[in-house]
């Protein structure tokens, strides 16, 4: 649609965005000038900032190893006799994979008020399966007001809704501030930024699609019919395009061309475009490398902002979903043994000589067996008999056990001949 505003006949594009109201300017100011821009989790996944950020933390957390862990009276063990633990480390469901599932999950999480999954259990109350809901066919959280219970109304389309309450859906909220049940949708918080990015990007491909000659054209009376054909197919093949910028039309019956002043405006796209992409990565909590911006990025601080990362933004994250599964997939009388945990220690190796480094020092402390060592890196354990449990301190590699009687090496308790 066209509306005429402040003098000037602006092209609006009504079927994506939300008008402001006709009464007063001050709406159509912000609208214009790209703030207040209604976005969307489907338009801002358009924006390839947006996307890469979603992209690389949500595949991130879906391959890390997410392991069920039980306490015990020597510490804690996978639970792997658990039903819940297939489920959540290898297969869902039958159709999916741990890791569509949780990138899918994660996805909902970063672009939605939050993510959920429904829980199928059997006739004697176990968890079978968990099936990923799309956040945009969910209600919201409602509380019953009699009981104090949860529940979510899942749209089936055709099929009308379903109702899920608490023990039959997983449930991770988004960013809680103004309510405690409703969480506040990130799209809303960050439309300002994105909806000026998503701006920019239309601007951009318009520069790229659009006219931009270097100048303009002057008929001292109306074209023929076969003027104006025959100006339309060459302005068509010749001039349209950022590739033709520049260049002046060749006319015929009395046109005159005259040079346009540049809009200095149209110079700053780029540097804008930049800006937008360093406000969406400190939106999401990723270093701008990570989503292929280099600018700033050298070979001393690349590693560091890695670190960062999984400090800042992957660690709260896989907290977030620990807690929410020991909360929905767990009984009471669960939750007393059992436990989640996500397994970021392969984020944080490093390169093989800084690992290589850590282990002896961790080995030659008393803090980690070479079975320790071995686990972190996906290696068989050594058995029992062979020592591969021992603790060792200091460099002669006592075992810790004879540590405080000051036992020399060769007379250690357990020594081989």
């Amino acid at each position: 649609m066209k509306i005429k505003l402040f003098g000037r006949t602006w092209n609006i594009n009504a079927s994506t965005s939300t008008l402001p109201a006709l009464q007063g300017d001050s709406g159509w100011v912000n609208y214009l000038a790209g703030r207040g821009y209604a976005v969307s989790a489907d338009t801002a996944l358009q924006i390839s900032a947006v996307f890469r950020c979603v992209d690389i933390i949500s595949k991130t957390i879906a391959a890390l190893p997410l392991h069920m862990f039980r306490n015990t009276d020597k510490g804690k063990e996978k639970a792997q006799d658990h039903s819940v633990y297939r489920l959540v480390y290898t297969l869902p469901n039958p159709q999916t994979t741990a890791y569509e599932f949780w990138q899918m999950y994660v996805a909902n999480l970063l672009m939605t008020r939050g993510a959920f999954a429904k829980i199928d259990r059997d006739v004697r109350g176990y968890i079978r399966a968990l099936w990923n809901i799309p956040t945009s066919k969910v209600s919201g959280i409602h509380v019953n007001n009699v009981n104090g219970e949860r529940y979510i109304d899942v749209n089936l389309s055709e099929n009308g809704t379903e109702r899920l309450r608490e023990g039959e859906f997983l449930y991770t909220p988004g960013f809680l501030f103004s309510d405690r049940n409703t969480p506040n949708d990130p799209m809303v918080i960050a439309s300002e930024v994105l909806g000026l990015s998503s701006t920019v990007n239309n601007y951009a491909k318009q520069a790229v699609n659009g006219v931009n000659p270097g100048g303009f054209i002057e008929y001292p009376s109306s074209l023929s019919d076969k003027a104006y054909n025959r100006f339309k197919s060459d302005f068509e093949d010749n001039y349209k395009g950022a590739q033709n910028a520049g260049k002046f039309l060749f006319l015929e019956e009395g046109g005159k061309a005259a040079m346009f002043e540049r809009d200095m405006e149209k110079m700053q796209v780029l540097e804008s475009r930049k800006w937008a992409v360093t406000e969406i990565c400190r939106i999401f909590g990723v270093p701008a490398h990570l989503a292929m911006d280099m600018e700033h990025a050298t070979f001393s601080n690349i590693e560091q902002q890695s670190l960062e990362y999984v400090r800042d933004c992957i660690n709260p994250m896989s907290v977030r979903l620990e807690q929410s599964m020991y909360r929905d997939l767990l009984t009471e009388t669960e939750r007393t043994i059992y436990f989640f945990k996500f397994n970021t220690n392969a984020l944080l190796r490093g390169d093989t000589a800084t690992r290589q480094a850590y282990y002896n020092t961790m080995r030659q402390t008393g803090i980690m067996s070479a079975n320790d060592v071995r686990k972190l890196e996906d290696m068989d354990e050594l058995p029992e008999e062979s020592g591969g449990n021992d603790t060792h301190l200091n460099g002669n590699m006592i075992l810790l056990a004879n540590a405080r009687q000051n036992i020399p090496k060769g007379a250690q308790k357990g020594a081989q001949a």
